[in-house]
């Protein structure tokens, strides 16, 4: 494993993080998106992640290469909607209610999605830096074998 597998697991993860950045704020978009009754309400997207093992790099001698070898890179596999219940709310007055006065809204909760959104930031965050550190010890690398 060289540090380049290091900037593709990093980078990876950041795309991870992006992918599950738009299915949260998709679901906090459209958490009071009423619908008409009888019709389908919004279902809340989760993101489906698979880990692959990095291809890239060269590996290290010794024990360091059987480690290397099995550190997977996480890849988005699909965007897929939940099978959470919709929320009812009375609201007779509503325009979307039905004869009982119920309004259906998608199954999201506010509070866990921003919830989930700080954690997606923070993720993000942090590979993020990792990769930044790697960057930087490679440039740092090449500085020491330019002044030889």
């Amino acid at each position: 494993m060289g540090l380049f597998n290091i900037l593709d697991i990093s980078a990876a993860g950041m795309d991870v993080q992006q992918a599950r950045l738009e299915a949260a704020s998709l679901n906090l978009a459209n958490s009071n998106t009423s619908t008409a009754p009888g019709t389908q309400p919004y279902r809340p997207l989760e993101v489906v992640i698979h880990s692959v093992k990095s291809a890239r790099g060269v590996a290290l001698p010794g024990e360091m290469a059987n480690v290397a070898e099995s550190l997977p890179k996480p890849v988005v596999a699909q965007t897929v909607p939940t099978d959470a219940a919709p929320r009812l709310v009375y609201n007779p007055g509503h325009p979307d209610a039905d004869e009982r006065g119920f309004v259906s809204l998608p199954g999201v909760d506010p509070i866990s999605s921003m919830l989930d959104l700080i954690s997606i930031s923070r993720g993000y965050e942090a590979n993020l830096r990792a990769f930044d550190v790697t960057r930087s010890l490679l440039q740092k690398t090449l500085d020491l074998g330019s002044r030889r």
